[in-house]
């Protein structure tokens, strides 16, 4: 588990906590620190989980491109000759290079939420709004809608 989803679910506990403790005690500021830490949490919790899918997705090609090698040279020692042996060099370095290329991805998708928190969280809210949007069913026409 990243270190962002760890500090982003604490992160959202404190702001639920000062929340609750804003609405029992009226302080309009307390809530919204609470509201702000919340959604600082969500965020955060939200990159630790792409972290996470990107680290496990470099996993994933990693050791396809690995058992893809492997595969090269046991076909190679059944006499498949050098040219298998250098697909299975190239396939490993172009799986290494994926995993690279993925880590550097997520790490700098990292640091541009930390840099720019409320852009993020603003940018997220048009894609789950447009996502919605896509894959809501077509609403009926207001004269076909039963109404009872």
């Amino acid at each position: 588990m990243d270190e962002d989803r760890i500090g982003g679910m604490a992160d959202k506990a404190v702001g639920t906590v000062k929340s609750a403790a804003g609405d029992v005690t009226g302080d309009a500021k307390l809530q919204a620190e609470g509201t702000k830490d919340k959604v600082v949490g969500t965020v955060r919790n939200t990159v630790g989980g792409a972290r996470d899918a990107a680290s496990d997705a470099a996993e994933a090609v990693s050791e396809k491109v690995s058992d893809l090698g492997q595969r090269a040279s046991r076909a190679m020692e059944g006499g498949a000759g050098p040219l298998l042996d250098q697909v299975g060099r190239k396939a490993s370095e172009y799986g290494s290079h994926a995993r690279d290329v993925v880590a550097s991805g997520a790490e700098s998708a990292s640091s541009v939420v930390r840099g720019y928190p409320l852009v993020t969280v603003g940018l997220v809210g048009v894609l789950c709004f447009l996502i919605g949007r896509v894959t809501a069913p077509e609403p009926k026409p207001w004269y076909r809608r039963d109404w009872t």
